[in-house]
């Protein structure tokens, strides 16, 4: 009896002892330890909100959270969480009042991370850079963002179903349009006159190119991953498809103009809308690009 209970004793501390260790990640200023996952989570950008959500959490504090549901939608934000205003400037008092136990961030000035600092501990990622590649930045900010939460196995399921999808999708495109399948514009709408187009080091442009779809007007890489040009430049994809992903800016109206109506595509019926989806989301913002881009493709005849 008396080693029963002994046993029955050590079994519940078993929990504390697997956490005992302080939690450990890595971001652009080096090594930092909690000694447990963060419970009161501020995020400044949304590329954060949808890691943090993601992975089974709530954050208390999140920016230009109306927005958020425009442009993002998936993962939904829930009620509960408090608006701190601006992506570029938060609301101090209001982010303050919240009492975070930690602030997360990318690409965040010096100026402002200092600032913060005096509120709670900040984490900053590099994210986005023409230096690097974005789509592996992702990933790696996503695990550090695990990490801290002690959610790495969860990640790592994520990202493998996420895989498992691409691969499923890739498979469907392939046995529609053979071995040589179109290639693939990829824009948002940005006024009545010019538009973006995706090109190298954007999620969009990588997602394409796992589905099998190759770019007819390629762009070179930079920080954002996308390039502005006139509609008519447009033009130039006289043979493959063109999606544009929503929600539109102030341009929506292009679609109803000669101009446009005009574009090979357009008139060729190889045209397409995509659903809103964020492409600077975290990292299953890219099963999210890929399920809407499948969405918007099986749409064409």
């Amino acid at each position: 009896m008396r080693a029963a209970l002994a046993l029955a004793a050590l079994l519940t501390l078993l929990p504390v002892a697997l956490h005992a260790d302080p939690v450990t990640v890595t971001d652009r200023n080096g090594s930092h330890s909690f000694a447990a996952p963060p419970a009161r989570i501020v995020v400044l950008d949304w590329t954060l909100a949808e890691a943090v959500l993601d992975l089974g959490h709530v954050p208390v504090g999140a920016p230009e959270i109306a927005l958020y549901g425009e442009w993002v939608v998936n993962p939904p934000v829930p009620e509960a969480v408090t608006d701190i205003g601006l992506r570029t400037e938060p609301d101090l008092e209001t982010l303050a009042a919240l009492q975070p136990d930690v602030i997360l961030a990318v690409d965040l000035d010096p100026a402002q991370e200092a600032q913060l600092a005096q509120i709670a501990p900040v984490l900053v990622w590099t994210h986005w850079d023409a230096g690097h590649d974005n789509v592996a930045a992702t990933l790696a900010v996503f695990r550090q963002v695990a990490a801290l939460l002690r959610e790495e196995a969860r990640a790592e399921a994520l990202l493998a179903a996420q895989e498992a999808r691409i691969t499923a999708l890739r498979e469907e495109f392939a046995a529609r349009f053979g071995p040589a399948p179109p290639p693939l514009t990829l824009i948002r709408l940005n006024d009545a006159r010019s538009v973006w187009i995706y090109g190298a080091n954007s999620v969009p442009q990588y997602v394409a190119t796992r589905l099998g779809f190759a770019p007819e007007l390629p762009q070179p890489a930079s920080r954002w991953g996308v390039a502005q040009h006139p509609v008519e430049a447009l033009g130039g994809a006289t043979r493959g498809l063109l999606l544009a992903i929503q929600p539109h800016m102030t341009g929506a109206e292009v679609l109803e103009s000669p101009v446009w109506q005009a574009l090979p595509a357009v008139a060729g019926r190889r045209f397409a809308e995509m659903r809103a989806v964020w492409s600077y989301g975290s990292a299953l913002s890219i099963g999210r690009t890929a399920e809407a881009m499948a969405a918007a493709l099986r749409a064409l005849p």
